[in-house]
């Protein structure tokens, strides 16, 4: 009985070491987030972000070429010659692409022989016709005197029109084989590649040394003058006619130009609900396929503006800072539209009434707190 209150009292100073050594006697504090206090800034000038009402309606487009050609081989062939680069100009008929053509001129050496044995064999069955022909006339006369008997005309007959039936068959043997001859001629012409326009080479797609395939364009060739390509939506159909001028703007260059309306499609996308549009631009100095621009259409809309002193852009990143209600700052993406005067349109990431750090952008920073 003594040994198990021995066994219980060891247990029990067990237990009491393993409690007061694990912290469970000392008091709690509850976790929490250790607060640190917020950067002050000051010296910025913030501005209220207005929804105001434009009078031209920006639609996002592109500039296209009028003509874009591109140019392939219909003969498969190794390339020995390139002679034009990316951003090249090029003349009509100017050599551009030559691709080996042996191959070629030896299947016109073969058929050059070929074309001189059906010359040969149409001439010996001309000249065995000839001979058949004489003693066909001679029988058809003794026939008629009575001098050979029906059979034996016949006999004679049948060899003359046997002998008619080759030179038939030698002219058109002949005639075959120029026509081969005719059509590898033709393929012979397409181991030499020329300019069927007036242009710019804006894609050089082989090199020298690569093989040519059939239908695989080589070089792309686009030739002026440059159209402005928009879709617009379904509401603005009949109000845009062949003919009429409006403004395009193009941010790479930085400056709006006139363009003429010269295709108007008459069929809606299904998906989008819109229609092709393309304008004829009038200035095309420093244009060049593929940049983005804006058809500045009449009409009245409204369109949040900011200063462009409050755009802050940092690689492929744009946005602006805004002044939280807690007197905080956050930088906040935006995306873009049209630039009016000295201020830029904002198509997503702000709301009216928001605002926005306009001066010593560079000064603010996020979460910071705004001072005096």
């Amino acid at each position: 009985m003594k040994g198990w209150l021995k066994y219980l009292l060891f247990l029990a100073v067990i237990l009491a070491m393993v409690v007061w050594l694990g912290g469970f006697l000392d008091k709690k504090e509850k976790p929490a987030e250790v607060s640190r206090p917020a950067k002050v800034v000051s010296g910025l000038e913030f501005g209220q972000v207005k929804k105001v009402e434009v009078l031209d309606a920006p639609y996002a487009g592109q500039v296209v070429a009028d003509k874009r050609v591109e140019l392939s081989t219909r003969v498969m062939g190794k390339i020995v010659g390139l002679y034009v680069k990316e951003g090249q100009r090029v003349s009509p008929g100017q050599l551009l692409v030559s691709v080996d053509a042996q191959d070629i001129q030896a299947q016109v050496s073969a058929v050059e022989h070929q074309i001189k044995q059906a010359e040969q064999a149409l001439a010996s069955a001309n000249a065995h016709y000839e001979a058949v022909r004489k003693t066909f006339e001679r029988y058809s006369q003794l026939l008629k005197e009575g001098a050979v008997t029906p059979q034996e005309f016949d006999q004679i007959k049948a060899q003359h029109d046997a002998a008619k039936a080759q030179v038939e068959q030698a002219k058109a043997g002949l005639r075959a084989v120029q026509s081969q001859r005719q059509a590898i001629a033709s393929n012979l012409s397409y181991t030499s590649l020329t300019s069927p326009v007036g242009g710019v080479v804006v894609q050089k797609r082989a090199d020298v040394g690569d093989l040519a395939v059939p239908g695989q364009p080589l070089l792309v060739i686009e030739a002026p003058p440059y159209l402005f390509e928009v879709f617009l939506p379904e509401r603005l159909v009949g109000r845009l006619k062949v003919g009429e001028e409006y403004e395009v703007y193009l941010p790479t260059l930085k400056k709006s130009t006139k363009a003429k309306v010269v295709e108007v499609s008459q069929a809606l996308d299904p998906v989008s609900r819109t229609f092709r549009v393309k304008l004829q631009l009038q200035e095309t100095e420093g244009v060049k396929s593929g940049m983005y621009g804006s058809l500045l259409f009449p009409e009245r809309v409204e369109a949040l503006l900011v200063p462009e002193s409050a755009v802050v852009r940092r690689f492929d990143f744009t946005g602006v800072w805004v002044l939280r209600p807690d007197n905080t700052l956050e930088l906040r993406f935006v995306k873009l539209g049209e630039k009016r005067g000295d201020k830029v349109e904002v198509l997503s990431g702000l709301k009216e009434g928001e605002k926005v750090v306009v001066r010593g952008t560079e000064k603010a920073c996020e979460g910071c707190r705004v001072g005096g």
